[in-house]
């Protein structure tokens, strides 16, 4: 859809091959006319251009010998101080082969790549003389990856031709030379076809785009469709504002009393400074989010400890009774919450959360030598016999909490990168214990967000939490067993994840955790605003 609206513009290539006559020294092909390499950004998208303009755009979709048409007015103007830099105007009742939503998602992205994308987004390398005839000159270019925004990435995939005519430049053709996808088709190598014609600017100096002609062919249902979409630049001012003429300047079309203008908004009060971080270009999440999060990790505790008392006496270590060392206790933790959230600035986002947690334990509390050997000697006064004496007693329980907290995190990002610091504090009440456990969680992350939208995340988790437990038991309504149990903490293990938006409200993430403490993290969320 971006590439309908913007007139991002692809032809093919015919293999052309020659050789090379002289190289500029110390130069290029292009600098050595007095034409800068910036405008091959413009050949692959019109609003990496300096300065502000509009152009009439025609686009047709031809099915079975059928031509749909309709005609939008594209205003681009990077001093826009109220919105997106880009409106599209269009009348209605001519929107058949394009949705809305579409109009608006292109208006965002292409807001975000012409004010994120760097200059020179051209391989110098691959700058080179295809054939000279007198004064007309064909050179043939690639694009760098590398400089490409994820919106951009398709020009990896092209290949371009420049045609000169007396030192002036005059068209850039592209083809991609590998299969593309377009709206969900597939569009083979090749059959993009597209021109970009420039005007030099003489008063002024430098070229602008003039107009662009592109066309191309899909297969759907088995049916052919042919695209053809055709734009012609109406008006044009520089960098600062000064307007630019030139001969045979067109006149903007009329699209009558009906047409309405698609603006992207910068976005409402919250995140405070949000709106200049978006008409940076930088892609911010709603700031009002609602998500369901179930989590569930295993771990193995190690007894370090362990005495009990009554009626809140003093309490006795049992550590020579038992072989502690020897004593684990496999935890399975399973938590269901509920967890609010707001970006309060672009790069700090607080959270609250409620739900309840299960932890399973079924371990084994081993006997030591010593208090085995005296069990089978004395075990006959309560009735045990040396035989029945065991190695270990069971461990075995289920214990429900009742879980709150909230959170803090810190975010960033260059380029594709990203990278997010979370910190929780959240408390679990135990009910059947009796206790109450405070942890507190970090997760440093860094992540890498791919042309999909997809973002790859790779970070680790820390878990800090007093390891000593304390809580009583009920045994009667006279009677209460105190307790006070340690274990060996592990701290810290490996984290990876993946989060993906489903639609423009709602998003899933998956992280999973490795090393001595195993977890799976499913979040799914809804975003406000």
């Amino acid at each position: 859809m971006k590439r309908l609206i913007t007139t991002l513009s692809l032809t093919g290539i015919l293999g052309l091959s020659f050789a090379q006559s002289s190289i500029p020294v110390n130069s290029n092909y292009l600098i050595a006319r007095g034409i800068s390499p910036k405008i091959l950004d413009a050949a692959l998208s019109a609003t990496l251009q300096e300065g502000a303009y509009a152009q009439n755009t025609v686009a047709k979709r031809i099915k079975n010998g059928q031509a749909d048409s309709v005609q939008f007015i594209l205003n681009y103007d990077p001093n826009f101080k109220e919105g997106l830099d880009i409106q599209i105007e269009y009348n209605p009742d001519s929107l058949r082969i394009i949705k809305e939503k579409e109009l608006v998602k292109a208006v965002e992205e292409m807001h975000s790549f012409s004010r994120l994308s760097k200059s020179y987004l051209y391989d110098e390398s691959t700058l080179t003389l295809v054939s000279q005839d007198g004064s007309n000159v064909v050179l043939s270019f690639l694009y760098d990856a590398s400089k490409l925004e994820p919106e951009l990435k398709f020009g990896k995939k092209v290949k371009g031709l420049i045609y000169l005519v007396g030192d002036e430049l005059e068209k850039v053709e592209l083809v991609n030379t590998e299969p593309l996808k377009f709206m969900g088709h597939k569009v083979e190598s090749g059959v993009f076809k597209s021109t970009i014609y420039f005007q030099k600017i003489p008063e002024n100096g430098g070229y602008i785009v003039k107009s662009s002609d592109e066309r191309y062919e899909y297969q759907s249902k088995k049916e052919t469709i042919k695209s053809e979409i055709f734009t012609e630049t109406t008006s044009y001012k520089d960098k600062n504002g000064l307007p630019i003429s030139w001969t045979n300047q067109p006149d903007q079309i009329s699209l009558g009393s009906k047409s309405v203008t698609v603006s992207g908004s910068l976005g409402g009060a919250l995140p405070i400074f949000g709106k200049g971080a978006r008409k940076l270009g930088y892609h911010l999440p709603r700031p009002v989010g609602i998500s369901l999060l179930n989590h569930q990790q295993f771990q193995t505790l190690q007894f370090t400890d362990l005495s009990v008392g009554l009626n809140g006496g003093e309490k006795v270590s049992l550590n020579n009774l038992f072989s502690l060392e020897e004593s684990t206790v496999p935890q399975t933790t399973k938590i269901e919450m509920v967890r609010g959230d707001v970006w309060l600035f672009p790069f700090l986002n607080f959270s609250g959360m409620v739900g309840r947690g299960r932890n399973n334990l079924d371990g084994q509390l081993f006997l030591s030598d010593e208090f085995k050997s005296a069990l089978e000697k004395l075990g006959f006064l309560v009735g045990l016999k040396p035989d029945d004496v065991p190695d270990y007693l069971p461990l075995v329980s289920e214990l429900t909490a009742l879980s709150y907290g909230g959170g803090v995190t810190l975010a960033g990002g260059v380029g594709n990168f990203n990278f997010t610091f979370n910190y929780q504090i959240v408390a679990s009440s135990v009910l059947e214990a009796n206790t109450t456990k405070l942890a507190q969680v970090f997760m440093p992350t860094i992540g890498y967000m791919t042309p999909f939208g997809l973002n790859i995340m790779l970070g680790a988790q820390g878990q800090y939490y007093e390891t000593v437990t304390r809580g009583f038991l009920q045994l009667s309504p006279e009677t209460k067993l105190d307790y006070e149990v340690n274990f060996e903490p592990i701290r810290w293990n490996v984290m990876t994840g993946l989060y993906m938006p489903l639609s423009n409200h709602f998003d899933l993430a998956i992280q999973g955790g490795f090393g001595q403490r195993r977890s799976m993290t499913a979040v799914l969320g809804y975003r406000f605003f």
